[in-house]
């Protein structure tokens, strides 16, 4: 029951964060950037083929402009309460 949360959890990130990225046009080389890991990384992480680091997902929220828990709540809550970032937004400074 735990792993099919983890894995229900690790499902509703990758998503948000493709919509997101579509949303913004920023590609996984932006994102991979911003964390400092590779784009093979990213790809991988995305793809569900690895798992996110617990500590590069809140520089993945802030690199939206979004909170941790905004990130892991989903699109759809986003979309809901008005938090989705602006559509090809300028947002995406590098994060440290």
């Amino acid at each position: 029951m735990v792993d099919d949360c983890v894995e229900s959890l690790e499902a509703t990130i990758n998503e948000t964060i493709k919509l997101l990225m579509t949303r913004t046009g920023k590609r996984q080389m932006d994102v991979a950037k911003s964390l400092g890991i590779s784009p093979a990384v990213i790809s991988q992480r995305l793809s569900g083929n690895s798992s996110w680091r617990i500590d590069d997902l809140p520089k993945v929220a802030a690199y939206f402009g979004l909170t941790f828990a905004e990130l892991t709540s989903s699109y759809g809550a986003l979309a809901a309460t008005g938090r989705l970032p602006p559509s090809g937004s300028g947002l995406g400074e590098r994060v440290a």
